[in-house]
């Protein structure tokens, strides 16, 4: 066993002092700030169809994906940045952008304006992985796995009352009002955070591959818009096959940079350990399964039945929380149960597996279970709970698998793979509903339910496709221990020589 480990800066945890005053607050205003990030992606789904009537569109998905994309290329910059210039201080740098988009989205007076406000909104994303990072460098070992798993899936106060507070903002204010308070959300918590947070020593050495992020931002950008608008223009139109290309060539482009940059913004070799790999991939498919299962859970809750389709149970944004809530309290529940065993020697992954184990049951129940609020109600709770297995692993199998010097960098780049196939999953999303969507009259999109049963079976065979390469394949062996990693690497002892005593496999997430 490892020896307990040193906290790094004054004012922090010492080894073997447990909860302080100071960390339960940190802890609380850590959690609140992915309690803002899970608003900034919420609030969109659940007011999309008041956000359509205002912009009549069906490339609605963009809200989403624009957020996902700006996130993702964000993720590793500012995970290198935090790694040069300390944690704290990046998250309230991503914090101060996401503040500055919620605004502009509350005034825009176009969709496109929106969107810029989303993309602005998208570095907030960042904070998923470099949270969990500065947990693991300022708080005592076991205190940073039940504080990881908290702060990632959130705190059951604000499970309960943020889906009936969304509905109230937008009765009570209209779908501007959710940015307007996302604004105000945000900015305090930067203040919050100062106050009780410390700051990790933690450095490393390392530049900040702006050329990278720029190829992958265009390359995916590039393939989004022709997955988008090849039902438009025209699968096989010059300008559609001109848009793939640019995406092909830019995305290949992006793969020899790569390795031949000193830093790149991916480093591929990290996806050489089976542990990384799996959960870089089964983390993008959970991730992106529930982005557009938060998107689905509202429109067939709140559409009304008198638009002709055989869903929709008309609820108002007020009382869909009847339906938010229990699956956001069934994630939260699902996060203290890994932060309760993780410690106490089960392995994350495990928790992984029965999250994708989940998707692939409680999206099809979805199919079946629409047409009352009772059966709504039981497929939500059961797709919370899948939601918060696959959540809450994901940081406890990056702090297992990578050294503490390199928490930063790898968190940033596992954080790459998921928000990017976020970006990506709601695009695709609204590509198979679009030929079910019939435009309103009076304002708004409806879809068909073909669409949607479409949609739910391609997540369920993503979900069962990954659980049974994650347990196959990919699935973590004895003896491959992030010790092993690191003595690979060329130059490791060097590059680990910062990490704390019990900081290796045996640090927070073994317990």
């Amino acid at each position: 066993m490892s020896e307990p480990r040193q906290a790094v800066i004054g004012g922090g945890a010492a080894p073997g002092s447990g909860w302080t005053p100071r960390l339960v607050l940190s802890t609380l205003f850590l959690a609140m700030i992915l309690e803002a990030l899970s608003l900034g992606a919420t609030m969109v789904s659940i007011g999309l169809p008041e956000i359509l009537k205002e912009f009549p569109t069906t490339q609605g998905g963009w809200l989403t994906t624009t957020y996902f994309l700006s996130g993702a290329i964000a993720c590793p910059l500012l995970g290198k940045a935090a790694d040069l210039f300390g944690k704290r201080r990046v998250l309230m740098v991503a914090l101060l952008l996401s503040g500055a988009g919620a605004l502009i989205c509350a005034v825009a007076p176009t969709f496109g304006v929106l969107l810029v406000g989303r993309a602005l909104q998208g570095p907030v994303l960042a904070t998923l992985s470099l949270i969990p990072s500065l947990i693991r460098d300022v708080y005592p070992p076991r205190q940073a796995v039940l504080a990881s798993s908290i702060t990632i899936t959130g705190l059951g106060v604000f499970a309960l009352f943020t889906p009936l507070f969304i509905g109230w903002l937008i009765e009570s204010s209209g779908w501007r009002g959710l940015f307007w308070f996302d604004t105000v959300w945000t900015l305090a918590l930067c203040g919050a955070m100062l106050l009780v947070t410390p700051e990790s020593k933690l450095r490393q050495q390392a530049r900040l591959d702006v050329l990278g992020g720029a190829l992958l931002t265009g390359g995916v950008l590039a393939v989004l818009l022709y997955v988008s608008m090849g039902r438009s223009w025209g699968w096989l139109s010059g300008r559609e096959l001109f848009l793939l290309l640019i995406g092909a060539v830019l995305l290949a482009s992006f793969l020899l940079h790569t390795r031949r940059a000193q830093d790149p913004i991916v480093n591929l070799s990290l996806f050489r350990r089976k542990p990384l790999l799996l959960v870089a991939i089964g983390g993008a498919i959970g991730y992106g399964i529930s982005i557009t299962i938060s998107q689905v859970l509202p429109l067939l809750a709140l559409t009304p039945r008198e638009a002709g389709h055989t869903y929709g149970l008309g609820l108002t944004t007020v009382e869909y929380a009847g339906i938010g809530t229990p699956h956001a309290l069934m994630t939260v529940a699902a996060g203290l149960l890994v932060g309760f065993f993780v410690p106490r020697g089960r392995h994350p992954q495990i928790f992984l597996f029965l999250g994708l184990a989940g998707w692939a049951v409680g999206t099809p129940l979805l199919i079946f279970l629409n047409d009352s609020f009772g059966e709504l109600f039981l497929a939500a709770a059961v797709l919370g709970l899948s939601n918060g297995l696959v959540n809450a692993a994901v940081p406890n199998i990056v702090m297992r698998a990578t050294p503490a010097g390199d928490q930063g960098s790898t968190a940033g780049t596992v954080q790459l793979c998921q928000t990017g196939f976020s970006a990506v999953t709601p695009v695709v999303m609204f590509a198979v509903l679009a030929p079910h969507a019939t435009l309103l009259t009076g304002g708004g999109v409806v879809y068909a339910e073909q669409g949607f049963r479409i949609w739910l079976v391609v997540t369920a065979v993503l979900a069962l496709a990954m659980l049974l390469i994650g347990t196959v394949l990919l699935r973590e062996r004895r003896g491959e221990s992030v010790q092993e990693f690191v003595a690979d690497r060329p130059g490791a002892a060097a590059k680990s020589a910062p990490q704390p005593a019990g900081a290796g496999a045996e640090g927070p997430a073994a317990g």
